[in-house]
Formats: structure tokens, sequence, C-alpha cells
């Protein structure tokens, strides 16, 4: 019995990734294109995949418990150009690199939860001010240059397989360990589920939210460095333009939610990042203009959103007839007896 919940958990987990896939793969044989899916285009998919789902594990950590965070791409942004310029500067090396930008990612997420639980200011009203503020900081440092490594090839490792594969496999199993097995993510899961009830019960909510604040962050760090080794430079942005950053990031997470019941959240997202690559790479490959795959983008966005939003009706509707099945086993047997 334990094996066939194990293997139909894995069944569920990697069912919409190969769906998906398995369909873009037909429809792009019969239209004659036989790029989907393989050599580069397969690489693309990697990296679309990792980059988009350290983002949406960022987003994801922080919107489940109520807060969101729009200074996500501003975080990003802005450790990468100074982390990564103090990296490159000091000779540090591509792993260097990552643990600067992931510190001054994390100092950032630390920064943004603090103000929050401080001033007790809307989530939305801090993120936005850190948004602008952070932007600021950004354009100024370096004389509003940004960051450009283009050809330090020795530095620009983790967008290439199998780097990318290894680092996201590692945060992953970190963010495993963190959801399931750990005090914060038993708080996190508690307060997502009710943050009075879960007040009441002992649960401090604003050092939960400062803990996941600076999570979110280090995650950003990661993502920034991805990007970077993909294009080899970032610059600042100005007037919230920095939000482009994690619009891609709902999809995973609404996926995330929808299928983190059968593995681990971390990993449901991670899949949802798996579909989103697959999506965006198999309409390319078709032939779609921008503006129709973001229509597209959008609608399927809306589908997983809507289902999410209204799952429990479905639950509901389930045990309604597991407890209307039992009544009638329960009559039936009540009638045998009688007779």
């Amino acid at each position: 019995m334990k094996a066939n919940k194990v293997f139909k958990n894995i069944g569920m987990t990697l069912v919409l990734p190969v769906a998906t896939y398995l369909l873009f793969f037909i429809l792009t044989r019969l239209t004659g294109n036989t790029s989907f899916g393989v050599g580069m285009d397969l690489q693309t998919i990697i990296y679309t995949a990792v980059y988009t789902c350290l983002i949406s594990e960022a987003l994801t950590i922080n919107l489940q418990t109520g807060r969101f965070d729009f200074a996500i791409g501003s975080t990003l942004v802005l450790s990468t150009i100074i982390g990564g310029d103090l990296a490159y500067k000091w000779g540090l090396g591509a792993f260097g690199m990552l643990f600067m930008v992931m510190l001054f990612a994390a100092v950032c997420g630390l920064v943004s939860g603090l103000v929050y639980v401080i001033l007790g200011l809307p989530p939305m009203v801090v993120a936005l001010g850190l948004a602008m503020i952070y932007e600021a900081i950004g354009f100024m440092y370096n004389n509003a240059k940004g960051l450009r490594l283009i050809g330090k090839m020795d530095y620009l490792i983790f967008s290439k397989f199998p780097n990318n594969i290894i680092l996201i496999a590692i945060v992953l199993f970190l963010l495993v360990i963190v959801y399931d097995y750990s005090k914060i993510g038993y708080n996190r899961r508690a307060l997502a589920g009710g943050q009075k009830i879960a007040v009441d019960v002992g649960i401090r909510e604003k050092k939960n939210a400062v803990y996941c604040y600076v999570i979110a962050g280090a995650m950003l760090g990661c993502a920034g460095c991805v990007y970077l080794s993909k294009y080899g430079m970032i610059y600042p942005e100005t007037g919230l333009s920095s939000s482009s950053y994690f619009m891609s990031a709902f999809l995973p997470m609404f996926i995330g939610n929808i299928f983190g019941k059968y593995s681990s959240q971390p990993v449901a997202v991670f899949m949802g990042a798996v579909v989103q690559a697959f999506l965006t790479s198999g309409l390319s490959a078709l032939g779609c203009s921008s503006s129709l795959m973001t229509v597209i983008n959008g609608l399927v966005v809306c589908v997983f959103l809507i289902y999410s939003s209204n799952s429990y009706k479905l639950e509901e509707a389930r045990m309604f007839r597991e407890k209307l099945e039992k009544a009638k086993m329960a009559k039936g047997i009540a009638q045998k007896a009688n007779s």
C-alpha cells in the first residue's frame, strides 16, 4: 500500500511536465519543426526552468503567508550588481561571486523583513518603497553602469549544463529540509493556514516573516548569478521596471500550490517552472509571436489560478461522495441484519 502511494505521488508530480513536453513535441513535429526539446533548445529550457524556479521559490515563500514582495526584482538586480562587482574586483572566482551575491541578496531580504515587522505597514506598501530604494541604490552604484562580465567565462558558469542542474538540486534539497523538516517550515505552514489561529497558539509571525524574507533573498541571489552567467551583464532598473523580473514566476507558484501535496512544495514549484519552460519554448517553436505567447501564458496562469482558488470545492464534493457511499453501505448492512 505504501509503495503504491509513493508511485502515485511520483506520477502526479511528473504528469504535467511530461504531458506538456509530449504535447509540444507532437505539435512541433507535425508542423515540421524538429528543434523543440533537443540540443540547444533543451539547454535553453533547462536554463529557463532553473532561473524561473529560483524566482518563483522566492515569491512563494512569502506570498503564501499573505506577503507580496514587490521588491523581488530590485533585490535581484541590486545584489547581483554589487555582489558580482565586488567578487570580480577581489578575484573571488565563480563560487565566490555566488556567495557574495547571495549574501547581499540575503541582507536585502533581512532589511525588507525588518522594515516590515518594525513599521507594521502592509507588505505591499513596504515592498513598493523598498523596491524604489533598491533601484535607486543600484542606479547610483558604479555610475549606473551596472555589471559587465562578458568574456569572463570562469565567472559565468551557473547557466550552463550541468552546473545549473547541480545548483538547483542543492537549492531544492535545502528548501525541502527547511519547508518540511524545520521549525521555520512548520511555523510557515501554520501561518499560511490561518495567521490568527497560528499566532494565538504561540507562533511568532514576525520572526518567521524575517526568516522567510532572508531565505527569499538568498534564492534571488542564486537567480541573479544564473541570469548574469547567461547574459554576461546586468543593468540597473528604475521606475519599478525591475518588476518584470518576477512576472514569469506566478505559473510555477500556482502549479506548486496544486501539486505540492504529492511531493514537497519546492519540488512541485520546480516542476511548474519546467512546465513554463516547455510552454515558452514550444510556443516559440510553433512560430507564435511574443504578444500571442503573452496572451497564452496569461490564460494558462488564469486557469491554474481559478483551479487553485476553487480546489477546495472539489475536495468537498469528494468527501460528500465518500460519506454518501458509507451511508448507503451502512443502510444496506442494516437492512440485511433486519431481514
